[in-house]
């Protein structure tokens, strides 16, 4: 993963945009993550932390309120998933999926200057700006110990490349569900629209705003920083969009055959907290962009 920065060759006016920090990622932050950190997984791996922590007691069907740090990165989706403890394998985790939201969705997801456009950055420190609303807990499992699985995917600007993905980032927080639920379990997950760019520009609460692909990918595509906006789109993730009504075999974990071919590395997995620069995946060297050139750029 990466954020985002100006290369020389683009406009001083695209530049204005662009997010300001180049170096920070995200992860779970409410309900309580085992998680102090970024983690990137090639897909293998459920949590990066296997050592349970103290379970936040929730409800079944209960509404709660999840956060996460934006740091300057552009668009995406979180998928949602629960496991119970001891079980919380890569594949648990793909089968039991039952929320989508948007990434920039929440009422705090918003740059410090105010700023509308699709491409702004925090103009803030990074762990400053918060997003994330609020999601469904199933009603449907029985009551104990689980695992809340939170990914991020389809999220544009990494290490200062606005045409470059950012690789799926997991995190995980333990819960207690307090009784069992009543409800059966859909054969779809829930997908709740909406985010920062779609409530700007008055275009619905159906899809997100998204980059390159709606799907969890093992590679990093890394694009054209100057022909970048052809690859920031709306939709819905592809296995909200695919869904028949039936869990078949395949689980649900987004993954989809990409339409382009980009340049790509794989991300191995991590399990242990990354140091200023994530050992996860080969990351080019920081960019040099002054800051101070943006001007009075919004």
């Amino acid at each position: 993963m990466k954020l985002l920065s100006c290369p020389l060759a683009v406009v001083a006016a695209v530049c204005c945009s662009f997010p300001r920090s180049i170096e920070a990622h995200s992860w779970l932050v409410k309900p309580v993550s085992r998680d102090t950190g970024p983690r990137t997984t090639d897909g293998t791996i459920g949590c990066p932390k296997t050592n349970a922590g103290t379970p936040t007691p929730l409800s079944p069907g209960e509404r709660i309120g999840v956060r996460y740090w934006r740091n300057n990165h552009l668009g995406g989706f979180i998928r949602w998933s629960l496991s119970p403890v001891g079980s919380e394998t890569a594949s648990n985790f793909d089968d039991n999926v039952f929320f989508y939201t948007c990434r920039e969705s929440g009422p705090d997801c918003v740059p410090a200057d105010g700023s509308t456009s699709r491409y702004a950055g925090d103009s803030s420190g990074d762990h400053t700006i918060s997003c994330g609303d609020t999601i469904t807990l199933p009603d449907w499992l029985d009551e104990g110990d689980y695992v809340l699985q939170w990914v991020w995917f389809g999220v544009g600007s990494s290490y200062g490349n606005i045409g470059w993905a950012e690789p799926q980032f997991v995190s995980c927080a333990d819960i207690t569900l307090t009784s069992a639920g009543s409800s059966s379990e859909p054969e779809c997950p829930t997908f709740v629209g909406g985010d920062r760019v779609t409530k700007n520009e008055n275009l619905g609460n159906d899809e997100c705003f998204y980059f390159y692909t709606n799907s969890i990918e093992s590679t990093q595509y890394k694009g054209s920083n100057e022909d970048y906006e052809q690859n920031y789109v709306f939709g819905k993730p592809s296995y909200v969009e695919n869904c028949s009504g039936t869990r078949a075999n395949s689980g649900n974990a987004t993954m989809s055959p990409v339409t382009q071919s980009p340049v790509t590395t794989s991300p191995s997995s991590t399990a242990e907290s990354p140091t200023a620069t994530p050992t996860s995946t080969e990351y080019p060297p920081e960019s040099t962009f002054d800051e101070s050139s943006r001007g009075g750029c919004e």
